[in-house]
């Protein structure tokens, strides 16, 4: 396309080029725009995200020319990546939507395009808004007011019947409604519930899911991603996916190998956490035969081994990260966490023995259990870590978000008062470590987003479009 003529334009348009050039390609498909795959969050987020590049595989494989979005606030034109076509010359918007947030970014979008923002309010002459995503696997009432069709759960089981409704959108969108009515697993806005559901995992070892680009930009830096495991074994009482991701799919270690044996660009491993995957000496071992960089989504410290972390050393990381998730070992047995803190130090001792200085904690806090001594036990904990030799120590700090499909579902959310209390506690006690807190205003939103009611949700709708 030619270059915007007006300056705004034209930033924006220099902005998404930068980054689109950025992208070292694997796989391409020619053919006229057609279908727009929006990540409502910005670069760095989406192209960290596997989804992103995999569903469009997955559409170009059945003769779909589908472009990707990405999101920013001060966007106008939202052009696309792969030939800069604005995004209101397209006629089918799907979005990917995985974080609860994004919806007000989702809304942002569709009111820059002047299309209405509820999917009862959009007669045939708009585009036609399809949602899928990790929200659909626990949050409906989140999406179904937005969109006109919802895909639940894993894409791959029916790409083929969702591919051949866009087919039918793009002629005729009253017949392509009709079509998608007949799916399984899919919520159109005329059809309000499922009749039929199937949310079991796709089984990721007769399909491989790999990244199709790499780039600078992401947050897993010039890495091609793999997942290597769908679903979580564990059942954390906090934990999504834990509770919906059933039953657990691996791919086996020669599935992996023989991608890997001709790849040349470091990798991330996608999975709930790698140290759950059942044949990790097999895997760390095809890493190390073929000089393999890597770095790893997640990983639990009772399953941490040495040969893991020398590798994730010598893969040139400096930090590595666990999750003790409750401050103390009654706040952990509470949650299900199922880690002991013989595993943490067992874990942090490995580190010490592999050259690390650097880690990362991750914490949630305002669980009613809490006391004071549970923080008292963490302040000791932290010491301990210190004498250990660990001179950079940083924590992440979470409030409990009580969501769908969870059996802390229902439970109350932590007040401002007492979180800002936490924070000054944390702040004080825990001398020369760094902390991330998450904000009160966000996670509040998060959780206000997963108690409201459908009816609740439209007219929250309405009100941030207007």
């Amino acid at each position: 396309m030619r270059r915007p003529r007006r300056t705004r334009d034209f930033k924006e348009f220099s902005y998404i080029k930068k980054l689109s050039d950025s992208e070292k390609r694997f796989s391409e498909f020619k053919g006229n725009q057609e279908v727009a795959l929006i990540f409502p969050n910005n670069y760095k987020v989406a192209s960290a995200s596997l989804a992103w590049s995999w569903v469009q595989q997955l559409f170009w494989e059945q003769n779909l020319a589908v472009e990707r979005f990405f999101y920013e606030k001060w966007f106008t034109k939202f052009y696309s990546i792969e030939s800069f076509t604005p995004l209101d010359q397209f006629r089918v918007l799907m979005f990917s939507f995985h974080f609860e947030l994004d919806l007000e970014n989702i809304i942002n979008i569709l009111k820059k395009l002047g299309i209405p923002p509820l999917g009862e309010l959009r007669g045939n002459e708009y585009p036609t808004i399809i949602i899928g995503g990790p929200i659909t696997f626990f949050n409906l009432e989140l999406v179904k007011p937005i969109a006109d069709i919802v895909v639940v759960g894993d894409l791959e089981y029916n790409v083929d019947a969702i591919s051949e409704g866009i087919k039918i959108l793009k002629k005729d969108k009253e017949k392509g409604m009709e079509y998608f009515e007949t799916l399984e697993n899919v919520i159109t806005n005329r059809k309000k519930s499922l009749t039929k559901l199937n949310l079991k995992n796709f089984d990721i070892s007769q399909k491989f899911p790999v990244s199709h680009f790499i780039t600078p930009y992401s947050e897993f830096k010039n890495k091609r991603l793999i997942e290597i495991g769908r679903g979580c074994i564990r059942r954390c009482s906090f934990c999504v996916m834990g509770h919906t991701k059933k039953p657990v799919k691996f791919v086996s270690p020669p599935v992996i190998e023989a991608f890997l044996k001709e790849e040349k660009n470091s990798i991330g491993i996608i999975s709930a956490t790698i140290t759950d995957y059942p044949w990790l000496d097999q895997l760390l071992e095809i890493l190390e035969k073929y000089n393999i960089n890597f770095s790893v989504s997640s990983m639990r410290a009772d399953g941490i081994t040495n040969r893991l972390l020398k590798l994730i050393k010598k893969s040139g990381q400096n930090t590595f990260t666990i999750a003790p998730e409750g401050v103390s070992q009654k706040i952990r047995n509470r949650i299900n966490k199922d880690i002991s803190e013989e595993d943490l130090f067992n874990t942090l001792e490995l580190g010490r023995k592999n050259e690390f200085k650097s880690i990362k904690f991750y914490y949630i806090v305002g669980f009613d259990e809490e006391e004071w001594d549970d923080y008292e036990e963490l302040r000791n904990f932290i010491i301990k870590v210190k004498k250990m030799g660990y001179s950079n120590i940083s924590l992440s700090v979470n409030p409990l978000i009580p969501k769908k499909g969870t059996p802390f579902y229902g439970k109350t959310f932590i007040d401002e008062k007492q979180y800002n209390s936490i924070i000054k506690w944390m702040k004080t006690n825990l001398q020369k470590v760094k902390f991330h807190f998450e904000s009160y205003k966000y996670s509040q939103k998060q959780y206000l987003y997963n108690i409201l009611s459908e009816e609740e949700i439209k007219k929250l709708i309405l009100k941030i479009y207007s």
